[in-house]
């Protein structure tokens, strides 16, 4: 991992989850990576973070509102019951 790359890692918020951080640095292309310093990069990296987590947490509120959640561990679309 280069200089650049450690210290953004130290300095994001994401850099606490080493799997998501090193996923969402793969999704910002090299190229882009090149030209930003390690604080813009963990801002980036933060802010990427910050919309999957709001996506995911609307993605889950239009499930719970058609009657049902993903299981994502079986890979399937699962019926919510009335108790």
């Amino acid at each position: 991992m280069s200089t650049k790359i450690s210290r953004a890692h130290k300095l994001a918020a994401i850099g606490n989850c080493p799997g998501s951080f090193e996923a969402m640095l793969a999704a910002i292309p090299l190229g882009v990576r090149r030209t930003l310093n390690s604080g813009q990069i963990a801002l980036l990296l933060d802010a990427n973070w910050q919309l999957a987590c709001a996506s995911k947490a609307i993605a889950n509120a239009d499930a719970i509102a058609e009657g049902g959640v993903w299981d994502h561990r079986r890979q399937a679309f699962r019926e919510l019951r009335a108790p």
